[in-house]
């Protein structure tokens, strides 16, 4: 099966983490394929860098879509980054990495938490938690203060600063199960696994998997309501605003 995984930032730097976590993921026969989006913000660490940044990326993938043959795409987003849209759009499963780590987190323990970047994004994590149904599955959602990009890049300040956080999400919060709730602190989960003895979960890891249990079950969301297709012409909501992106 051939599955597209896509960053929804901008950064070349991101997009490598995820695709280690992805390529770690992925079974024997499964090729993935890498993509970040063409426009929008560097670091989506804001309701802003969200819905500045999905425009772009939902574009970009329709278009790689139509050109290309994909059995499934992963959206390497924590977030919402448009999902939803994603999903009323492709006729492939269209899986997000948050709800996929969510859904798997409740199957592991009595409730779960999430770790994320900043204390700014905390807000805005509750609410993804609560747009996706596991509002009662939640213990807590701590962060570690640094942005997406330096997750990535400062690997020794962040695996520190996150073993602090998942002892005290363990301890004081009462989780059970831990989620790595950014593309940027992915591949940390087998280390924080050891070290806090509660399963710690890479979201990219989760999506890709649960991607391929999709493809492998012939799975697709359905298009009876929530994610029919889109009821005008594709180009009637477009319009010119990305016709020059490159893909």
């Amino acid at each position: 099966m051939k599955i597209l995984v896509v960053n929804p930032n901008t950064s070349d730097i991101v997009l490598e983490v995820i695709m280690r976590s992805a390529n770690r993921a992925a079974s024997a026969g499964t090729e993935l394929v890498g993509m970040r989006s063409p426009g929008g913000t560097r670091n989506i660490d804001s309701a802003y860098g969200d819905y500045m940044s999905a425009p772009h990326m939902i574009e970009a993938v329709r278009r790689r879509v139509e050109s290309e043959a994909f059995d499934a795409v992963v959206l390497a987003g924590f977030g919402n980054v448009g999902i939803s849209a994603l999903k009323e759009m492709l006729d492939i499963p269209a899986v997000s990495i948050s709800e996929a780590s969510m859904a798997l987190a409740c199957l592991l323990g009595h409730r779960f938490s999430t770790l994320t970047m900043i204390e700014q994004f905390i807000p805005y994590q509750e609410d993804i938690v609560r747009l996706y149904g596991f509002e009662a599955k939640l213990a807590s959602v701590r962060a570690i203060n640094i942005n997406v990009e330096e997750a990535a890049t400062d690997r020794e300040r962040t695996l520190r600063d996150l073993t602090v956080q998942v002892k005290a999400l363990v301890a004081e919060d009462r989780a059970e199960v831990v989620i790595l709730a950014c593309a940027g602190l992915c591949d940390y989960d087998r280390e924080l696994t050891e070290a806090s003895g509660v399963p710690v979960i890479d979201p990219v890891v989760a999506g890709v998997r649960t991607a391929e249990t999709l493809v492998a079950m012939g799975l697709c969301q359905s298009k009876i309501r929530k994610f029919n297709h889109p009821p005008q012409p594709i180009a009637d909501y477009r319009g010119d605003l990305l016709a020059n992106e490159v893909v």
